[in-house]
């Protein structure tokens, strides 16, 4: 069985293959408007987060779709690795 999402082209993985992880903006149930996800102290990719949509429909739902720091191997086991460290102030 399978099924078809308008704008989302399959795609297929080796054992090995990176796969590659993105984030979206962030919601609140206080307010309408999405924050950006690395406006909180979260780990950023080197060289900077980069614009990472697929397609037109997720820009026009406001959907903002950014590269992530983390990373991922098709079938391929990893445990505990640091992305970064932050430090956090209050």
């Amino acid at each position: 069985n399978a099924f078809y999402i308008p704008g989302v082209q399959p795609q297929e993985f080796q054992k090995g293959d990176e796969v590659v992880m993105k984030v979206n903006a962030i919601t609140s149930i206080h307010t309408q408007i999405p924050k950006d996800y690395y406006r909180l102290p979260f780990c950023k990719p080197s060289g900077g987060p980069k614009m990472a949509s697929e397609n037109l429909g997720e820009f026009l739902t406001g959907n903002k779709i950014q590269s992530s720091a983390y990373s991922i191997n098709m079938l391929t086991e990893s445990f505990c690795e640091k992305v970064c460290q932050v430090e956090l102030s209050r």
